[in-house]
């Protein structure tokens, strides 16, 4: 039996085990000494234990030091036992075990959250989030149509793994050699330059089982993820855009770089099934976490879906938009939190976001003279614009301090938190 191979020489386990069981022994004959002194008439002792109490002169604490003795000898031996077990399998966190467990255990009992998007700015409210609650679920957009992705999308009819393999790094449960495996991108000039090893890893998860859920989840499971990620629809996705001046343009790369204001997104698919488990999720929800990241081509396409936004809008969870920090040129050129409000309410329906956390901090004046050469600027505060469309603005120092602008994981993750408990 599978079992008894624990006892097998070399494993160093049945010492332990049989100090755990003498130990259970010994406090056995400590408690009996206890009762046979409390209890009149009653005796629990063997002849021998007595006749070794005569022979320490019936010293009285005799059965407090075989009841130490015991307790003292079964916390060694779970705590050896425990330890062999461990230093077999996680041989690098041997030393970090109680603290693992402590945090697992701390973990699971966080706030359910279901944050939506895609691109670079879902992975960054993973990694902050993380760190409160592995009750994580991570909603993906499937239009992305460029890159490595949008190469594996054309070539083998799956859905683009790129922003599903970000999101699964992120919520990694600690930095490891896989991590960076995951994201390492092929260079040279063969057929596989500029692929990352994470997007052919699920495409070819996704062949072997022949489902991309099946390919996702196992795949999560290698770098040991603290929540699920999903993406929106297993269906084909296509992004399409009317601009404002009248011209209508299709894929997502198209329209990410669009020289036009855009008017409306929308699916060139008349009818897009949704992810079944991610509408479950949703209703179980104690917060929606939309954004941040691009407003057309990442958010708001998981809202087109709409089983999707019909769902979130009946959900009794806290909805949170996270205004990116900064414009996006060819998306949001000169837009304010208000305008980003407006884009979403307009997919969706009014009183779809109940508040929307932005960033107060200055921009240092260096990074600002960078982005300025880019056409991007500080997305503008205009207080009473949201506070008119029904909801509540939110100003935290969201600032992460190196040589581009986003936001911090840190900063991010207290204030959305905050929220969840006022």
């Amino acid at each position: 039996m599978l079992g008894f191979r624990w006892l097998y020489p070399g494993i160093r386990l049945k010492r332990w085990f049989f100090l755990i069981a003498l130990s259970v022994g010994v406090l056995f004959v400590g408690f009996a000494g206890f009762m046979s002194q409390h209890m009149s008439g009653v005796h629990y002792r063997t002849a021998t234990i007595i006749e070794i109490e005569n022979h320490l002169k019936r010293l009285k604490f005799v059965d407090y030091l075989f009841a130490f003795l015991g307790i003292w000898g079964i916390w060694l031996g779970v705590g050896r036992s425990m330890r062999t077990v461990l230093t077999y399998f996680l041989p690098e966190r041997e030393k970090e075990f109680v603290n693992i467990v402590y945090q697992r255990n701390r973990l699971k009992r966080g706030p359910r959250i279901v944050a939506v998007g895609g691109g670079t700015g879902l992975p960054n409210v993973l990694s902050s989030l993380k760190h409160y609650t592995s009750n994580l679920t991570a909603v993906v957009t499937v239009a992305d149509d460029g890159g490595s992705s949008g190469r594996l999308r054309k070539d083998f009819g799956t859905p683009p793994p790129g922003d599903i393999r970000n999101c699964i790094v992120a919520l990694s449960d600690q930095e490891t050699l896989l991590n960076h495996l995951f994201q390492y991108r092929f260079k040279g000039h063969g057929d596989l330059k500029g692929h990352s090893f994470g997007n052919l890893f699920i495409t070819v998860m996704r062949e072997i089982t022949g489902d991309f859920g099946k390919a996702v989840e196992e795949s999560s499971k290698v770098l040991a993820t603290r929540g699920t990620v999903m993406p929106v629809t297993f269906d084909d996705m296509t992004l399409q855009a009317r601009l404002k001046n009248g011209i209508m343009i299709t894929g997502e790369t198209v329209i990410g770089q669009s020289k036009s204001p855009i008017e409306q997104v929308m699916l060139k698919e008349k009818k897009i099934r949704p992810n079944k488990e991610v509408l479950k999720a949703i209703l179980e929800a104690d917060a929606v976490v939309l954004g941040p990241g691009s407003l057309y081509t990442s958010v708001i396409p998981n809202l087109l879906i709409p089983e999707v936004a019909e769902t979130i809008a009946l959900s009794r969870a806290v909805k949170i938009y996270v205004c990116n920090v900064m414009t996006q040129p060819g998306e949001t050129d000169f837009f304010s939190v208000s305008d980003h409000v407006k884009a979403i309410l307009k997919h969706t329906g009014p009183n779809f976001v109940h508040y929307v956390i932005a960033n107060k901090e200055k921009v240092p004046a260096k990074l600002l003279k960078r982005y300025e050469d880019f056409g991007q600027e500080p997305v503008v505060l205009d207080d009473d614009a949201v506070e008119e469309q029904g909801v509540k603005l939110i100003k935290s120092n969201l600032l992460h301090q190196e040589d581009f602008v986003r936001h911090s994981p840190e900063k991010l993750g207290k204030a959305i938190i905050r929220l969840l408990v006022i």
